[in-house]
């Protein structure tokens, strides 16, 4: 009977596996990479900040460098010529693309400062910028003067430039030239095809670059391929050496290579179904789910090591493995409560590998390895510790937690989990004096009711700015609402009555100004509807949601802040509300840690009684502590993913005890619990190494947080634990 129920059990699990295989086959979710997903909710304000975020994170930047002008032209050229046009293309919101379009509507648009004059009547003034314009030798001139006499398109279109575009010119005696191309934004989110591409110009760039002229390029997709280049050798040299030292530990204490297989395939098939599961609730996936739950999913080599440390007596360590199964489960089923989909993810993509790796030891692991042998299994000796030395270490340990824990520091700011390399990190700031974009704009969200309603809020907000000698970028700047089109065309209309004979007797006939003062105007108008404009997908959203890209000096904050919450408008500065979202994420973690605790607390006490299930969880909790503290004293500021690594401290580590403490007697269950923790600290202290800060934090802290606690596991958790709990 009881064979019978396993069979069925074994059936029922692989058609789980099978059935959830066939519905994410046909209903494949993405991966998602963006760290700002994981932390920020689904409300409006927070999809705008994530696209502003990734706002030109597509784009590149390239330098030339010479000491002679010419050089750097022939440069530019080739570069240019041999650079691929089906992976990469020049600037799209270029002014010369969109002239065209202007030219339709005369005397529609006018600069701020023309404007400004025209309202103040100030028309002198305006005569003599028109003359500058018109006998300037190197000007542009965009329509025939009897259409733009006064030359107001031109000064118009000069004022669309982008804010914070990099200009040629020279440095410290050195010549430069500069631009700006994109890759295409399936490539940009392609990490593969990402990676070859950014190989390719490398390669073009250095091909090109020779003793004359020096090729700096800078830019996001720049940065995440040398990021992910140089961890990917490194994590796939980490993966090396620890597959190598469990390999060894295995041949040594277990004198076997037999049982690396089927330890292999229960972590595999942990890793996929765990990833099954949680397609089955989330439209994507995000990349720090895999990082974090599959690292969890280490613990689950627990399971294995123990069964074949026993000699395959399951019976033996059943009541051991589903302890430690229901207190990992609990703890990571706290964070289902949280409003972060990132840990929802983390929870359920945990809980189902570990669910999986047990049921895979418990159903198939009396059936697959009943042929392996472990006859000549290495017997360990462990000497007993002095109390004193226990108390001395103990003491000491808890000097560095408490010590610590006083001197912590937060630090939410997601830009230094990355710290680029030297030569990246001089090409960017080359490029922003370049440009003079040697800070970080502000984007104001405006709301309205429709989209006219919509340019004529932006419209007050900009004039605010204008008057504040405040640089902005906005949608109403390309396509003013039709009020302020119609009031353009009237003070235009003016212009020309007033000052149109004065000024262009000396270029124009009398006939012609006659003619252009008795043309009645066309009251045509652009809209958003009725252009292409590609810039305009920049900076609306929908008909009722645009955003305006301030430029300013942090001393102008506060006057930028004052504009904006007079006008209903929503301020985002990148830097600060990041920060805030991450610091959020944060506090939500730190809140949830403090029940799952409790919770495993209770479930403890429930089973072992409170005493028992104090000395149990103690040093689980206290090596995190541990962990922290020495973060603490090492100056370096607490971050979103140490806290997470906390949650992962505990699930590592509360095997350690739990194992301990239900066969602390047994040298096959210490040794068990020693080379689990050895396997586990080997592989994050090798992260810990990596160049990719994000990754090194988070191997720094689960090493150490991991063999602080099998220490405290072992001065705490003595044999005669063991002894009495058995009696009972």
């Amino acid at each position: 009977m009881k064979s019978r129920i396993l069979d069925i059990l074994r059936v029922l699990f692989v058609a789980v596996i099978l059935v959830l295989s066939v519905v994410v086959f046909f209903n494949p979710k993405k991966t998602e990479t963006n760290i700002l997903k994981a932390v920020l909710t689904d409300n409006q304000n927070d999809r705008i900040l994530v696209d502003l975020s990734k706002r030109n994170s597509n784009k590149i930047n390239i330098i030339f460098e010479s000491d002679n002008f010419d050089n750097l032209d022939n440069a530019y050229k080739d570069f240019f010529d041999r650079l691929d046009k089906n992976s990469f293309y020049l600037n799209e919101t270029e002014i010369t693309g969109v002239l065209d379009t202007y030219k339709k509507y005369p005397d529609n648009f006018l600069s701020d400062n023309t404007r400004k004059l025209l309202k103040e009547k100030n028309y002198d003034a305006i005569v003599q910028q028109s003359y500058e314009r018109l006998y300037n030798p190197i000007g542009l001139t965009l329509l025939p003067l009897e259409k733009d006499a006064f030359l107001l398109l031109t000064d118009y279109i000069i004022g669309l430039s982008a804010p914070n575009s990099a200009q040629d010119g020279e440095i410290d005696g050195k010549d430069y030239k500069t631009a700006s191309f994109y890759i295409k934004k399936e490539l940009a989110l392609s990490p593969t095809l990402l990676n070859e591409r950014m190989t390719e110009l490398v390669a073009l760039k250095d091909s090109v670059s020779d003793e004359d002229v020096k090729i700096y390029i800078a830019g996001a997709p720049v940065h995440t391929y040398y990021a992910s280049s140089k961890s990917m050798k490194e994590i796939n040299l980490i993966c090396m050496l620890s597959s190598l030292f469990i390999i060894l530990l295995c041949k040594f204490y277990f004198n076997s290579f037999k049982i690396l297989l089927p330890i292999g395939a229960s972590l595999a098939l942990a890793m996929y179904l765990g990833y099954l599961v949680t397609c089955m609730f989330f439209d994507s996936i995000h990349i720090l789910t895999f990082v974090f739950a599959s690292t969890l999913i280490g613990i689950c080599v627990d399971y294995c090591l123990h069964y074949f440390a026993h000699n395959k007596d399951l019976i033996r360590i059943l009541p051991s493995l589903t302890q430690s199964l229901l207190t990992t489960v609990c703890a990571f089923a706290i964070l289902l409560f949280s409003n972060m989909e990132l840990l929802k993810q983390i929870s359920i993509y945990t809980i189902t590998g570990l669910v999986c790796v047990y049921l895979v030891v418990v159903l198939f692991y009396p059936l697959l390895c009943k042929d392996i042998e472990l006859t000549k299994m290495k017997t360990l000796k462990f000497p007993a510790i002095a109390d004193k030395i226990k108390y001395t270490i103990i003491t000491v340990m808890a000097i560095v937690a408490i010590s610590g824990l006083f001197n912590i520091k937060f630090n939410d700011d997601i830009k230094d989990m990355y710290i680029p390399p030297k030569s990246l990190a001089s090409a960017e700031k080359l490029y922003a004096q370049l440009s003079g974009s040697g800070f970080n704009p502000d984007f104001i969200i405006v709301n309205a009711k429709d989209t006219q309603s919509l340019l004529e809020k932006e419209e007050t907000i900009t004039q605010k700015l204008f008057e504040n000698n405040i640089e902005y970028y906005a949608l109403s700047r390309f396509v003013p609402s039709i009020k302020t089109q119609k009031e353009n065309k009237s003070l235009v209309k003016k212009l020309y009555k007033n000052s149109l004979k004065s000024y262009a007797g000396p270029f124009l006939s009398e006939k012609t100004i006659k003619d252009i003062l008795n043309t009645k105007q066309e009251q045509n108008f652009l809209t958003p509807d009725n252009t292409n404009l590609s810039m305009l997908k920049d900076f609306l959203y929908n008909d009722t949601t645009s955003v305006i890209v301030v430029n300013a000096e942090s001393e102008k904050e506060k006057v930028i802040k004052q504009i904006a919450n007079k006008s209903a408008a929503t301020l985002i500065n990148l830097k600060e509300d990041i920060s805030q979202k991450v610091g959020s994420c944060r506090k939500a973690c730190l809140i949830l840690f403090a029940p799952a605790v409790i919770v495993l607390f209770l479930i403890l006490a429930f089973i072992y009684k409170p005493k028992n299930a104090l000395k149990i969880i103690f040093p689980s909790f206290f090596g995190a502590m541990f962990s922290i503290g020495l973060i603490g004293l090492s100056g370096k500021g607490l971050n979103l993913f140490h806290v997470l690594a906390l949650f992962l401290i505990i699930g590592f580590t509360m095997d350690y005890s739990i194992f301990r403490f239900n066969g602390s007697s047994s040298s096959n269950s210490k040794a068990a619990v020693l080379i689990s923790c050895a396997t586990s600290v080997f592989s994050f202290f090798l992260l810990s190494m990596t160049s990719f800060k994000l990754i090194s934090s988070l191997g720094f802290i689960l090493w150490v947080g991991l063999l602080s606690s099998y220490i405290l596991s072992v001065l705490l958790i003595s044999q005669s634990s063991c002894e009495q709990t058995q009696r009972q």
